[in-house]
């Protein structure tokens, strides 16, 4: 097993906030981060439904695939932010993947305007999922665990 290291490396570029898989991210950094990625993908969502589709509630072929692109592109950054903040309570990467796949689901059922009961019901999963104690309430591991050393 590898060492742990002593101190905490802040992340200073892009790549390392949103695509790096190992290490650990507290829950303050975590939230930023989702808020900043929300942001940015809700903006660039809305912007290709205004220059792509009709209007809200009449989509065009071209703003569901844009969505569909768009929406998959944006699972990765969140992919490795769940990884590292699953990292920080001691857990594996599993409910990360859960998490991947069903956002990826989601993101093809738009495109493909299957039943909306069952894409609430998804929402549903993944907002319980990201504002449940899992993610946003319970605190990591104090001090080192085995993914690396405390972001605190």
């Amino acid at each position: 097993m590898a060492e742990t290291p002593k101190a905490y490396t802040p992340d200073n570029t892009i790549t390392e906030m949103f695509f790096k898989a190992h290490g650990r991210l507290n829950r303050l950094r975590y939230f930023k981060r989702r808020v900043v990625l929300g942001c940015l993908l809700y903006a660039l969502l809305y912007l290709g439904y205004r220059v792509l589709g009709y209007e809200f509630g009449q989509t065009t072929i071209y703003a569901s695939m844009y969505n569909t692109v768009v929406s998959l592109i944006f699972v990765i950054p969140t992919y490795f932010l769940n990884v590292r903040r699953l990292q920080d309570m001691n857990r594996g990467k599993t409910i990360a993947v859960v998490y991947a796949i069903i956002t990826s689901i989601m993101a093809f059922m738009d495109f493909t305007g299957v039943n909306w009961l069952l894409y609430l019901a998804l929402i549903f999963v993944t907002v319980v999922f990201m504002l449940s104690g899992y993610m946003l309430v319970v605190p990591g591991t104090q001090g080192n665990n085995r993914y690396g050393a405390s972001p605190v």
